[in-house]
């Protein structure tokens, strides 16, 4: 959800009349960025909207122990978290990958990358090596679901012999895959933000992800300093999964795009 102020930003830059040369998205940015290359700003938020309203979008929880709506009393939630938890340590990911594409089909056609009317890269992750893998050219589909593919809540996803997950564990950002399609390079940043720390997190698996969280952060701001532009909605308080943040997300874009286009 919070990627979604993706289309926001570039609503502002198709009203202010600024030439998109090229994309380059990771995750949720290389969703909205397919959808913004084939429908334009607004039809491709509408599609966001019929997601959430289709019954796919469910009560997403991540392994954090975060339920994305907080529903239902706080026992019930734990309760829910200690299931998932289990599950995914005795039965693998909780989502598959064929439900994972499904979901992206939802949004996307069939089609090849290398089809769309503006050069477009998908950032992914190489699940052996820890490498960095840009995705120009096969389907789209599948490039925006391994893109997508969260560690711990779907398995990685095949490609080219290759297993590769979300972009976000190395290039959060893909400054790097943008200026390689020229420049310059103006940056989204929808990160989650570092929450202050509560009861429970000095906890296994909060602590853990407070520290991951810490060296994501590091390495996000060392990859935006290569950036030309920076723009950063506010949006780091929104869970990835808080279905009813949609409209605040996509508003968050526009103030942040035009408080940028004021000041260009």
């Amino acid at each position: 959800m919070r990627g979604v102020a993706h289309l926001g930003v570039l609503a502002e830059f198709e009203r202010a009349g600024v030439e998109i040369l090229g994309i380059a998205g990771t995750s949720s940015g290389a969703l909205m960025g397919a959808l913004f290359l084939l429908n334009g700003a607004e039809p491709a938020v509408k599609m966001v909207r019929a997601f959430v309203t289709s019954g796919l979008a469910e009560d997403a929880r991540d392994l954090e122990g975060t339920s994305a709506n907080g529903r239902g009393p706080a026992l019930w939630r734990r309760l829910r978290h200690v299931s998932t938890l289990v599950r995914a340590m005795v039965g693998g990911p909780p989502l598959s990958r064929q439900a994972l594409i499904e979901r992206v089909a939802f949004f996307l056609p069939e089609m090849e990358l290398a089809e769309l009317p503006r050069p477009f890269v998908v950032v992914a992750t190489d699940s052996a090596t820890g490498e960095e893998v840009r995705l120009a050219r096969g389907s789209l589909r599948l490039a925006v679901a391994a893109s997508s593919a969260m560690p711990g809540m779907v398995a990685p996803v095949m490609w080219a012999g290759r297993q590769i997950q979300d972009g976000g564990a190395v290039a959060e950002v893909p400054v790097r895959a943008a200026r390689a399609l020229g420049g310059p390079v103006v940056a989204v940043e929808v990160s989650e933000g570092l929450q202050a720390p509560d009861r429970g997190a000095e906890r296994v698996p909060a602590a853990l992800f407070r520290a991951a969280a810490m060296g994501w952060g590091e390495l996000r701001r060392r990859t935006l300093e290569e950036a030309d532009a920076v723009i950063s909605p506010a949006v780091h308080h929104i869970h990835w999964a808080s279905y009813e943040s949609l409209e605040a997300a996509v508003a968050a874009g526009h103030d942040a795009a035009r408080e940028f286009l004021a000041h260009l």
